[in-house]
Formats: C-alpha cells, sequence, structure tokens
C-alpha cells in the first residue's frame, strides 16, 4: 500500500517557502505577512506598471514611510515600482531621515 502523508503534514515535493532575508530586520513579520504578501499581489495585479518609469512593477512601496506615520494597510499609500525607482526613492528617503536625525 502507497504512503499517503496525513492531512496538515509538510509535503516533501513542495519546496518550502523561504523568507526574504532583506527582509530579516524589525519590519520582517510585518513583511513576511500572509495578509502583505495578498495586498502586494492585489496592488501589483491592479497596477501592474512602475508610477515613475512605466517598467514592469516588482515591488509595492508606501509612499509615506511607516516609521514616519505612514499607513501600513491604507491603499492610497502604497504604489507599484520597479526596484530600481524603489531603490532610489529609498536611498534618497534614508539619507533624509538620517539629516534629520543629526539637527
Amino acid at each position: 500500500m502507497p504512503y499517503v502523508p496525513k492531512k496538515g503534514s509538510p509535503k516533501p515535493w513542495m519546496a518550502k517557502r523561504k523568507t526574504f532575508k532583506g527582509n530579516a530586520g524589525e519590519d520582517a513579520s510585518f513583511y513576511n505577512s500572509r495578509a502583505w504578501r495578498k495586498l502586494r499581489a492585489y496592488i501589483l495585479a491592479g497596477e501592474p506598471l512602475c508610477r515613475e518609469c512605466s517598467a514592469v512593477a516588482t515591488v509595492v512601496d508606501h509612499i509615506e514611510p511607516i516609521r514616519l506615520g505612514g499607513s501600513k494597510w491604507n491603499h492610497e499609500n502604497l504604489q507599484p515600482m520597479c526596484a530600481s525607482c524603489h531603490n532610489r526613492k529609498s536611498r534618497t528617503e534614508r539619507a533624509d531621515y538620517q539629516q534629520d536625525k543629526e539637527y
């Protein structure tokens, strides 16, 4: 008789989902949550192009960063972006935030 795994047991033929290493910081539980992944997929399906350059969007960005009081879940605070535009925006925000912190 063939072996049939019990319901809810690990499925050896399926790759285990790994968390994104870039999200290993304090926000890891948020960005790796099922709710965020579903919202991210919903935003990207509704608007598949980057708002900055019209390339294919792969990242959902918070327009106003969460650490500066932006909403995590409000759709109006989210925008689809390609990775290069998102990295450029994040780098600029980080530099501005560090500069404000120093004063």
